[in-house]
């Protein structure tokens, strides 16, 4: 399988204790019956395209928990926070490879690349804590939690057989993830002082801004009502219609994501409203 990520040890005991850890308790998604036939080139096309995107995407995630597993000690978090986020760590390695495997399926992960800034996080001189603080909001309190709504949708709108599989674990393990960025926000910002939180608020912004737009396309003027959204139809292999995910990001945002932030004493309400005045450029900053 050709990625934009090395897949692949000839090393026995790291093949496998990746197998172990990846495959427990987890159903085998039945690859033979995964049937690009039934939808046109065109649509195929698009689907591994969003595929090879995922797995890159997934990629970046584990790359963002080892570097806050990294921060946790200078934090003195307790010992069971790291232990728990080492399992998040392995759970976005089978993401990874589920998503590559999907994609190597309907056509082959081409395309789909890693620069590489995207393999390390930049600190800018940050302390721990706000590092930690920063990757805890965008990351989890915006990122994993939306991803609760938005897999939700697209395991509605998936009718592979193989795919929805897939799709099941994908959502099962970031309702655990959303779960515990909630449970590590809470220990992180009542640490913040009031200045921090206003920084964190102005940063929190551009992470807003970025999700608003790969996951709604900033459709939604602020104040309005929730887009409609057709229900599925026809055969799918993983793609959820724009309206269906954009309807179930606007309700994350609206019932959990800045309410809980804002009962955390971040000035979430205020970083959405400022997200409109963040430019695309500046979003992956």
């Amino acid at each position: 399988m050709n990625t934009a990520f090395p897949l692949g040890t000839t090393e026995r005991l790291f093949a496998t204790l990746h197998r172990r850890f990846l495959d427990r308790h987890y159903p085998a998604p039945p690859w033979d019956r995964l049937d690009p036939a039934a939808l046109p080139p065109a649509d195929v096309e698009i689907a591994r395209q969003a595929w090879a995107a995922r797995a890159v995407a997934e990629y970046r995630s584990m790359i963002v928990f080892g570097e806050l597993i990294a921060r946790f000690a200078e934090l003195r978090l307790p010992l069971e926070v790291t232990t728990a986020a080492s399992r998040l760590l392995q759970d976005e390695a089978r993401h990874t490879e589920l998503c590559a495997r999907a994609a190597d399926a309907l056509g082959g992960n081409h395309g789909a690349t890693l620069a590489p800034s995207d393999l390390q996080l930049p600190r800018n001189g940050l302390p721990a804590h706000l590092f930690v603080a920063r990757w805890t909001a965008s990351m989890f309190c915006v990122g994993e939690s939306a991803s609760v709504g938005i897999l939700d949708v697209l395991q509605q709108h998936t009718t592979d057989p193989c795919l929805q599989v897939v799709v099941g674990t994908l959502l099962r393990d970031e309702i655990l993830h959303d779960r515990f960025g909630w449970a590590l926000a809470r220990l992180v910002f009542p640490r913040l002082t009031d200045d921090e939180r206003d920084w964190l608020a102005a940063d929190l912004a551009f992470s807003l801004a970025h999700y608003d737009r790969i996951h709604a396309g900033a459709s939604r003027a602020d104040g309005e009502p929730l887009p409609e959204a057709p229900p599925p139809a026809g055969p799918n292999l993983g793609i959820p219609s724009r309206p269906a995910a954009a309807r179930a990001f606007y309700d994350r945002i609206d019932r959990v994501i800045l309410p809980s932030l804002a009962a955390l004493g971040v000035p979430a309400y205020e970083a959405w409203a400022l997200r409109l005045e963040v430019p695309a450029q500046a979003e992956n900053r």
